[in-house]
Order: structure tokens, then C-alpha cells, then sequence
């Protein structure tokens, strides 16, 4: 698949290898989440197993009854009391709230789809799913519902359930090119390549600026082998929002590996910029600088990205054949070293390779 993993970087062992690893699609900002509005307006009306318990007919012990019952005027005020928190962003403050609206309203489907936002948004994903789930059996119909719960699913790594609510979702909303795009990062982490594909194209017919489903069509385009076709969506997306750092990333990553090394450095530093703390994108922009032959410059980019990522043993072996090329091997052998207390298994694969090549001698 795709373009996965901010963490992994490219290694550079005898010789020096393209990474085609590009920016995470779930990441923390993810633009898929921002569409998601606010499920319930604290106007909504809070649903019992009888319907809206703000109906006195509803709750009230006789005919005659003019006032709601003590309970049920408690429920309303600590859900919409939560509506409110979480529409400020105070997610710990809603589900206080809304936990004890659900107490009196156990039967109420707005209780439970507010409580799964609320717990989304703390990232706490399987409880936000339990919470959808109970919403929808007990009634819920909402597409913002299903639509959330398929990406808490994706958080959780677990496309195949995702794929299932999301399929809902487009059900119910057809016209809506979220709803096709969430669906195709579905089937994307599910390697159904072929339905991903499509609903990727699905998305962009629907709205052509689009330019997250550009992005995944990329990624498998890249898949494919078809980089070239990868390169032409990838300008798309940075076009459509020049401030996409992680598109800028994939495109240099694309374009290194076809060996247009100058553009490709452009777009390094066009994401180190936007995303000065990506040690992937200063990572692989020293491979392109060593693949052009700059070992100044890629000694350079392997320091400042092993300065953001210190575990990140790859970085380090790259170092090492940095400090190699620059013929500087006293500071090889030392990288060397401080790679042997990170990762045992990898430096004992770089000693044998280097022992092998003969391009540094190392004595254990």
C-alpha cells in the first residue's frame, strides 16, 4: 500500500537506496477528521425508548400533568450541558456530563452519539465505537454517525470494519466525496487496491479539488510502479493546497526515486518547512544529496534528522555511510557504536556488509 509511515526512513546500506516512504494518512490532523462538524446542536432533542423525552405526553405520570418529570428535566440539562463542553472542545467536561445524562436516558440514541464524539476526540477509540454502535441500535440513522465510527475503526487499524460502516454511509449519501474518499483509505488499508482505486475516482468526480483523494491515488499509483502518474497527482494536491506538507514529501520521495534529484530537493525543503520536526523528510532528502553525489549536504540532513529521532537506527547506519563518503571514518566507526546500543540486529548486519565490502574495518 500506499503512503504509510512517518516513522520509517530510508537506509542506505552498499548502496544507496530510494525510500518511498511517505507521510501517514491518519495522522493526528488529519484533514478527514476536520469534516467532521459537531454530530448534535444543543438544540437537539434528546430521544427516549417512548421518542423525545421533551415531550410532557412522554414523561408525565398522568394526563394531567403540566410539568416534566424531575429526571427527565435532569437528563436534558446534563446533555445539553455536555453538547456544550464538547462543542468548546472541553471533551473530559462532556462526557462527565453526558455519562450521567446517560444514566437517566439509557434508551437515548443522541446520548450515545454524542458521548462517541466526545470520546473520539480523547482518542478513545474503542469506547467511541461502543458508544456509535449503541447509538445505532438504538435507532440512529445519522451519516455523521457512521461516517466517524468507520474512521474510529481506522485509527484502531481495523479496515475491514471500517469498510462496512463507510459503505453505509455512501449508501445514505451517495453525492458526498468525503464519505467516497474515507471509504477508498478503507479499502486502501485493506490492500483492496481495485475498490480503493475507485473510490478515490469517485471522490474527485464528485469534487475535483479534492486534494486528499489525490494524495491516496498517489499512493497507489506509486504501488504500481506508476510514478510518473503518482508525480502528476501529487502536483494536483500541492496546487489545490500548497500547504500540504505531507504532499510535498510524497512528491519529492516520487521524484527522487525517477531520479529528478533537483525538484525533489525543492520538495524536501518545501515539507521540512511546513514541518520543520519531520526527521523522515530530512532523512530521505540526505539520500537525494547523496545520491547526488553532495555528501556535505546529506551528512547535514542525517544529523538534524537523528537530532529529532535519536532511536531511529536506520538514520544512524546512514550516517555512518555519510561519514564513509565524506572519508571520514573515525566518525563512521563512532555512529557505528552508538548503532550498536540502539539496534544489536541492525548493526550487526551493517558490521557484516561493512566487514564484507571491506570499506571500513570495525573490531568487535
Amino acid at each position: 500500500m500506499k503512503f504509510r509511515g512517518q516513522s520509517c526512513v530510508a537506509l542506505l546500506l552498499i548502496v544507496i537506496l530510494a525510500s518511498t516512504v511517505l507521510a501517514q494518512k491518519l495522522a493526528e490532523k488529519d484533514p478527514r477528521t476536520s469534516q467532521i462538524t459537531s454530530l448534535l446542536s444543543p438544540e437537539a432533542e434528546l430521544t427516549g425508548a417512548g421518542g423525545p423525552v421533551n415531550s410532557v405526553e412522554n414523561v408525565s405520570t398522568s394526563a394531567h400533568e403540566e410539568r416534566r418529570s424531575p429526571s427527565v428535566e435532569s437528563a436534558q440539562n446534563l446533555f445539553r450541558a455536555g453538547v456544550v463542553s464538547s462543542g468548546a472542545g472541553h471533551y473530559k467536561d462532556a462526557l462527565t456530563s453526558l455519562e450521567a445524562a446517560r444514566q437517566l436516558a439509557p434508551n437515548s440514541s443522541a446520548v450515545y452519539t454524542e458521548l462517541g464524539y466526545a470520546y473520539f476526540c480523547l482518542a478513545e477509540y474503542e469506547n467511541s465505537i461502543k458508544a456509535y454502535k449503541r447509538a445505532l441500535s438504538l435507532g440512529s440513522n445519522s451519516v455523521a454517525t457512521r461516517r466517524t465510527l468507520g474512521i474510529a475503526y481506522l485509527r484502531l487499524r481495523k479496515p475491514e470494519q471500517a469498510i462496512l460502516s463507510l459503505q453505509e454511509a455512501t449508501r445514505q449519501e451517495p453525492e458526498n466525496a468525503i464519505n467516497h474518499y474515507l471509504l477508498a483509505v478503507a479499502y486502501d488499508d485493506a490492500d483492496q487496491l481495485d475498490n480503493a482505486t475507485d473510490q478515490f475516482l469517485r471522490s474527485l468526480a464528485l469534487d475535483p479539488n479534492q486534494y486528499r483523494s489525490y494524495f491516496g491515488l498517489a499512493g497507489i499509483y506509486v504501488t504500481q510502479s506508476r510514478k510518473e502518474d503518482a508525480i502528476g497527482l501529487l502536483k494536483k494536491a500541492i496546487q489545490l493546497k500548497p500547504d500540504f506538507a505531507e504532499g510535498h514529501l510524497a512528491l519529492a520521495n516520487a521524484l527522487s526515486s525517477t531520479g529528478k534529484y533537483k525538484d525533489a530537493i525543492h520538495h524536501y525543503d518545501s515539507a521540512i518547512k511546513l514541518n520543520p520536526q519531520n526527521s523522515v523528510a530530512l532523512n530521505n532528502q540526505g539520500v537525494t544529496y547523496l545520491r547526488m553525489g553532495k555528501s556535505k549536504e546529506g551528512l547535514a540532513a542525517f544529523q538534524s534528522a537523528v537530532a529529532l529521532d535519536p532511536q531511529a537506527g536506520e538514520i544512524h547506519v546512514n550516517l555512518v555511510r555519510a561519514y564513509l563518503f565524506a572519508k571520514n571514518k573515525d566518525a563512521a566507526l563512532a555512529e557505528y557504536g552508538v548503532l550498536k546500543t540502539i539496534d544489536s540486529a541492525l548493526a550487526a548486519t551493517v558490521y557484516s556488509e561493512i566487514f564484507q565490502s571491506r570499506i571500513l574495518k570495525v573490531r568487535e
